[in-house]
Formats: C-alpha cells, structure tokens, sequence
C-alpha cells in the first residue's frame, strides 16, 4: 500500500494564497517593439543575429530578445517591454560603421509602452585583423596564453583591459593568436602579467601569468610598445612576441600581532603594495588570499626587488581592526621578521531614517540595504573598510575603521530598492558634505543616514537644429539637486540613439537637468553648449521636457 505524506493544513492555504495572489498579479505590458536594417556595402544583410540587451544590477547584460535579419536585412524585435534596451548586431568578423569611421557596437533604445521603434538601422564593415605568435626564449610556442590587445587612447591609464574575453586571444597549440573584429585604430599588444604591488588592486594567481608583461615588439616599458593600426579589412601580420620569464623572486615572512597585547592575529588576510618613498604613498595593493596561521605568522612568495609595505586586511562583516603598513624592501635575499601590528578600529553608530515618508511599507525597505563606509587615509595609511546593515528599528554600526575621512554609502542586492536614495550623512545634526572625521580607536555616535523615497519620472527628447552633428556624437543627461537644496542627489542618465531619456524613481523636488554633448573618447564637443534646465518633480508624475540644441547659435556667437 502507497503511503502519502499529510499535508499541513495552514501551509497548504498559505501556497494556495500564494499562487493565487501570483495568478491576480498583472503582467508586465510587453507590446513594444524595435525593428531596423542591417546592410554591407549597401546591401541588406541577411542572417545576422540583432540581440535586445538590458543591464543587469550584478554588471552584465541579460539578452531579452533575439532575432536574425531576412534576407533583405530587415529585422524586428518584439514582446519588450518599457525600459531602456542595447540593441546589438552580432557578426564576429564585423564592426558598425559609417563613412570609415567606426561607432558603438550597440545603440540604446528607450522604449515606452505599446511604442513601435522603427529605423534603428546598422551599417557593418568588415573589422581588422591581428595575428602573430608567442614563443619562449628557447623557440617553443607558449600554448594557451592570454594575447592582450588594447586601444592606444591612454598610455597612462592605470587599468588596462583587453578587449576581449574567452578565447579568442588565446594561443593554439602552435603559440599562435589571430584577433578578427578589430575597429578600424591603434592598439598595443602584450602578453604576461606586471610584477607584484603595481597598478590598480590585483588578486595573485587569478588571470595570472608565468611570464613577465612584455609589449610587441618584445619591450617591457609600455612607453617604447610598438603601435599596430588596423583599419577595414586589413590584417597585421607577424605581430610576434617572446616574453621575458620573471625571475622567481624572493619570500618574504612574518607575523601579525595585535599593537597592545602583542598576541598573535589568527586567519588575519595579508596583503602588499609597493611603496615609493619620494612621496611616501602606496601603490596598488596585492592581495595573495594567505591567512596567518595559528601563531599569526605569514609567507609571501615571488616579490621582484624593489620597496614595499606589507598590510592586514580584516575578513568578513565583523571586523572590528586594522593595520599600520610595515614598509620593507626586497634586495638579493628573502626577508624575515617583519611585524604587521593591528590596532582596534573606531565604530561609528547611527540611524537610518526616511524624511519624506513614512509609510511602514517604506520603511521596511530600509532593511534590505547595505551599508559601506571607507576611510580614506592620507600618507602611507592602508585604506580601511567595514559594511552594515539597517535594523528594523533603523539602527546601524561600523567598526574597525582607521582614522580618516569615512564616507557611507548605501547599496542593496542586488540593487538598490527603486525609489530609495541616500541624499545626506549627518553627525549630531550637521552635514557631512566631506565625510565624519575619524580619529583613533574612536567611538561615534549621533550620526544619521537620510534617506529619501520617490516615484516621479521624467522623460526627455533630444532635438537638433541649425545643423548636423558627427554620427559618433552622444549625449549624456544629469540630474542634480537644485540651488539651495542640500541633498547629494546626482544621477547620470544616457541618452540613446533617438535622443529620447528617461530617468525614473525619482523624490520629489526641485532639480536641475543638464545635456551635454560628447565624442566617442567622452570629450565634450565644443560646439555645442551644454543645456541647462530647472525642473520640478512630485512623486507619481511623469514631467516631461524637450532640449533643443541649435547648432547656429554657438557658430554666430562672436568671439
């Protein structure tokens, strides 16, 4: 005989009134519709994917929409609803471009309910090639090693990104890279990973290297690197390179102890930076992912000569220390007894608080925020960091801060709730436009957050007049809060290939709406001025404005 589980009474109501109430919920209106033209050398395009694309709050974009054009090129997205969508073409040997100039691989698109978006029209041309082989010093192909390519448009920037993942700037088996899709432009090629402690933060042993960064034609100083143009169809060939292999470097040991007792700090996270001692600051921070063991004691391995700080980083939400940096230098030998002290942080307490509304149902939304607050130190002090969150009773703490100026900040998960926003930091009733000043193990309290509630929208159009910009022009919208108004709000809003913007969930006020005009590296376009209007937003309310740019006035303007 079958046996069958009783079901719990309440339960099961509950999970009817569940599915009930989901079975009531109405459906999100998905009756907009994209649709446009896809053509090469002035011909319509067939079989070429054109994806809808949405951001995603965790960083990457979600496609929501795909199709293939016909066989006159012609596509059409349909069942999207509102919001705002990139709508891209998908053809790996090729780049959107017009009159040789290449444009974004994707357009922007603000859908409204119900809207038919027509004309959103692609032109490809055929993208460039580079290719070449990596070898070692022996001559034998290095198999499987990431080919970094990157535009030449900052020499200095501190972070560099290939432009593509996965594998596609691999080596094969031969040691040989091939690239297609390029933009017409300059870039610089490379192979291997800086040395420890320079640049931006890094992670040891993720994306890492054996070999030492090397640019083509086989130069480790980014400044003399060879620069490789590519335009329409063309291919770079022989762009070879033979990297240098880093020496194995040296270790180096120690342990970390709390500054008053002396005892030893057990699963404390270590890192280090290099230290340049003309101005007494940090470099980039590397963080090896070594905890101390049971005596608090260390090992860093493979660190090249040169002067560092090493550092203690607290692990997980209940961190209450940090550390003074131990400046050493790294000669011809390992190093040992280095003293990592950590000292008990300052706390901060306070409360979270709604002042334009107090509706429970709001307030409830504060619980679902997360809070961060960072110091940034001056000279050679270790940035410091802790998270909170809000209770239901709208209480918060941070701890183990280092002295400084802590700023708070205000984060959800995945995003933010819609219509929350964190517009002033007080300290016993007083802004702090420049963050709460942070003195050594000190405990502060008086401090709160305010925040501010709203569903107004505004919903914007773009018009030109007295001329034709550059196809590579964009423009960017930014709301901030009005003259007078003592509230941090700034957002930036993008306005997409139709000039049309939307900025929704917005409290209400008084706010003033900038429009400026860019080129493709971000610059402003300096013929035209940017646009300035003052604007009134309630909650509820979709405001609606149109900015008209006349690209005559600013050409008759005398000098």
């Amino acid at each position: 005989m079958r046996k069958f589980r009783r079901i719990n009474a309440p339960l099961y109501l509950l999970l009817l009134c569940a599915g009930y109430c989901i079975a009531q919920t109405a459906a999100p209106d998905s009756s907009a519709s994209i649709s446009g033209r896809v053509t090469i050398g002035g011909k319509g395009a067939a079989g070429i994917t054109i994806a809808a694309t949405v951001s995603n709050p965790s960083g990457y974009d979600r496609t929501v929409a795909k199709i293939t054009t016909d066989e006159e090129g012609n596509y059409r997205l349909t069942g999207l609803g509102a919001g705002l969508f990139t709508i891209i073409p998908i053809a790996q040997a090729f780049v959107v471009g017009a009159d040789g100039k290449y444009k974004q691989p994707g357009l922007s698109v603000n859908a409204n309910v119900g809207e038919s978006i027509t004309k959103i029209d692609f032109t490809l041309v055929r993208g460039g090639v580079i290719t070449g082989r990596i070898k070692d010093e022996e001559g034998h192909p290095i198999i499987g090693e990431r080919v970094n390519i990157v535009p030449n448009v900052n020499p200095d920037a501190r972070r560099q990104m290939s432009i593509f993942d996965g594998t596609r700037n691999l080596t094969d088996d031969r040691g040989v890279y091939r690239v297609y899709g390029l933009a017409p432009g300059a870039y610089r090629v490379s192979v291997g990973q800086v040395a420890s402690g320079e640049g931006a933060i890094s992670i040891v042993g993720i994306f890492g290297s054996q070999y030492a960064k090397t640019f083509y034609p086989g130069v480790t100083d980014e400044s003399k690197a060879a620069i490789i143009r590519v335009s329409e169809g063309t291919e770079a060939t022989n762009i070879d390179i033979i990297p240098g292999k880093p020496a194995r470097g040296f270790s180096v040991s120690g342990r970390v102890v709390d500054a008053e007792s002396g005892q030893p700090v057990v699963n404390a996270l270590v890192g280090y930076s290099s230290f340049s001692e003309a101005n007494e600051r940090l470099g980039g921070m590397s963080l090896t992912g070594n905890l101390t063991d049971a005596s608090g004691k260390f090992r860093l391995e493979g660190l090249q000569p040169g002067h560092y700080a090493a550092f203690s980083l607290g692990v997980g939400n209940e961190n209450s220390s940090y550390s003074d940096p131990t400046p050493f230098d790294v000669a011809e030998n390992d190093v040992t007894g280095i003293e990592i002290k950590v000292r008990r942080g300052a706390t901060i307490n306070g409360v979270a608080v709604i002042e334009n509304n107090s509706d429970p149902v709001v307030a409830a939304l504060l619980q679902t925020v997360v809070l961060s607050a960072s110091v940034i130190t001056s000279g050679t002090g270790v940035p410091s960091f802790s998270r909170g969150k809000i209770n239901p009773d709208g209480s918060f703490k941070f701890a183990g801060l280092a002295p400084g100026k802590a700023q708070i900040s205000a984060e959800g998960f995945p995003t933010m709730p819609k219509g929350l926003e964190l517009v002033r930091t007080e300290l016993n009733g007083l802004d702090q436009q420049e963050g709460i000043e942070v003195t050594a193990s000190a405990h502060i309290t008086g401090v709160q957050l305010v925040f501010v509630y709203g569903t107004g929208s505004i919903r914007g159009e773009v018009k030109i007049e007295g001329g034709v910009l550059p196809e590579t022009t964009k423009f960017q919208s930014f709301i901030r809060a009005g003259a007078g108004d003592t509230r941090r709000f700034n957002r930036v809003i993008d306005v997409d290939a139709r000039g049309h913007f939307v900025a929704e969930n917005i409290p209400p006020g008084t706010y003033e709406l900038s429009l400026h005009a860019l080129t493709a590296s971000g610059s402003a376009v300096p013929t035209v001025e940017p646009i300035t209007r003052t604007i009134t937003v309630a909650n509820g309310v979709e405001t609606r404005v149109i900015l008209v740019v006349n690209l005559a006035a600013k050409q008759s303007r005398p000098e």
